[in-house]
């Protein structure tokens, strides 16, 4: 009996691991909320763009605007890249930078 479940168990994981692999596609509101998350992106590199301009050039501590800005709009190019062809395999990203990054 105990055989016969593991057997029925091991039967149904392989059956939802094969229709997880058939789904493949973006689903249309999947595609909706992704497109109004890279609007959004969009919208605060223009926002960041703003507060670079209003930005105090004397003040001791600053916020490297070119870096959030760069990383915005990494971010959104990979979301445009994603609806345009959704590809299950890894993509290499760039590192998003932050001002504690020492690393460059």
């Amino acid at each position: 009996m105990k055989n016969m479940l593991a057997t029925l168990m091991g039967c149904a994981l392989m059956f939802s691991q094969a229709a997880i692999a058939e789904v493949d596609t973006t689903t249309e509101a999947e595609k909706r909320y992704l497109i109004k998350v890279a609007q959004e992106l969009k919208h605060l590199d223009e926002l960041a763009a703003k507060a670079a301009t209003n930005a105090d050039p004397d003040a001791r501590v600053t916020l490297d605007y070119v870096a959030l800005r760069n990383d915005l709009q990494e971010m959104r190019r990979a979301l445009e890249a994603h609806l345009q062809k959704p590809s299950r395999s890894p993509r290499k990203i760039n590192e998003l930078a932050f001002a504690g990054n020492t690393a460059q």
